[in-house]
């Protein structure tokens, strides 16, 4: 059977009303996205509260653990943020003497972040937490599911930035 192109999906136009408002965001495929993440975060961050992190330093210090040696700007895209806000990250994970800076052995300019012995046992002690959350969820799908919805995003993604 040959592929079909999809009939292209047309929002509506907007209409006033607190009915049609509802049910503009439920045809909104991002809203439903944007709330997952929503969720997804707080979910994080209450578990991060009790080693006194916010989600942006766990996925730092999670990113120096697997690849140590990386430039805040490597640190900033593993963390989807914004280079400045991976500054006062790595600057707030430095005071907590958790990571330590160095001048890289390539380019003089630029820093490189490795873990420090206290900073690796919190990552660890951490992504256990964060793991249960992310296994939680997982569980809520089978297999092919999992799949499926890492497909779906993923072609969200692309087609998203393929339109920048």
């Amino acid at each position: 059977m040959p592929d079909t192109v999809p009939e292209p999906f047309r929002l509506p136009a907007p209409r006033r009303g607190e009915d049609e408002f509802a049910a503009d965001l439920d045809a909104r495929i991002g809203s439903h996205i944007k709330t997952a993440e929503q969720a997804l975060m707080a979910a994080k961050s209450d578990a991060l509260r009790a080693f006194d992190l916010t989600v942006a330093q766990y996925a730092a210090l999670v990113a120096l653990y697997y690849v140590p040696g990386q430039s805040s700007a490597q640190l900033a895209r593993n963390a989807a943020v914004t280079p400045q806000t991976m500054a006062q990250v790595l600057g707030k994970l430095e005071q907590k003497q958790l990571i330590e800076r160095v001048p890289s052995k390539l380019h003089n300019k630029v820093l490189v972040t490795t873990l420090t012995p206290a900073g690796e046992e919190l990552a660890l002690r951490a992504d256990v937490e964060t793991r249960s959350i992310e296994q939680r969820l997982a569980n809520t799908y089978t297999e092919h599911e999992r799949h499926l919805l890492r497909d779906l995003l993923d072609r969200a993604t692309h087609t998203l930035r393929d339109n920048e």
